[in-house]
């Protein structure tokens, strides 16, 4: 059970992503932040309406991985088939005033709901690459791995969107939210250029 809350199950396991979801091989992980309240719509639930995706993240994902060349189409099932996985930092779904302090937080790698994210370490190492979206995504796989290394990062600057070291196999971005919405295009040409340098 991850150590962001006392539920015996959350979406990921209502979903059951490691049994429909997981792709073999995962060739990229992507982390993202949390799966939003509890009357949120979960990555993995297919969409009502594909052509109205209200899951912000998913309809992004999908269309920019499409649009970049990276997955055959817009669809779950094209994403899972590249090697792409999507999970959570925080698993459980929470207010997102509780989210944004987790955001303030974990500026200083101090988030106390991703102390432990014990729930990430099988993919992160098996994972070719890993995309990180966020300051709450990189506190948790700072405190997974000792690859990702507790530095102060501007995420919405430059060097970002973009690997934290040239060498690095850790892809940082910001999260995607309507303020960004401009900058979403240079964020998956950034990491197109990221993933094709590393074999993808």
């Amino acid at each position: 059970m991850p150590a962001c809350c006392d539920a015996p199950s959350h979406p990921w396991d209502r979903w059951q992503v490691e049994r429909l979801w997981m792709p073999k091989p995962l060739r990229c992980l992507i982390v993202g932040e949390n799966p939003g309240d509890v009357t949120s719509e979960y990555f993995y639930e297919p969409p009502a309406d594909p052509k109205n995706d209200r899951v912000r993240v998913r309809r992004e994902l999908l269309d920019g991985l499409h649009d970049v060349g990276l997955i055959a189409g817009p669809t779950l099932e094209a994403f899972r088939d590249a090697g792409f996985l999507f999970d959570h930092a925080i698993r459980c779904p929470l207010p997102s005033s509780s989210v944004d302090q987790e955001r303030l937080k974990a500026n200083r790698y101090a988030s106390e709901r991703v102390a432990n994210p014990a729930h990430l370490v099988p993919s992160l190492t098996q994972a070719r690459i890993i995309w990180v979206m966020g300051h709450v995504a990189s506190n948790a796989v700072a405190n997974a791995t000792s690859d990702f290394p507790k530095e102060k990062r501007k995420i919405s600057q430059p060097p970002f969107p973009g690997p934290i070291t040239p060498d690095s196999r850790f892809f940082v971005s910001e999260y995607f939210h309507r303020f960004n919405k401009k900058e979403t295009p240079g964020i998956f040409a950034a990491f197109a250029r990221f993933a094709r340098l590393n074999g993808f």
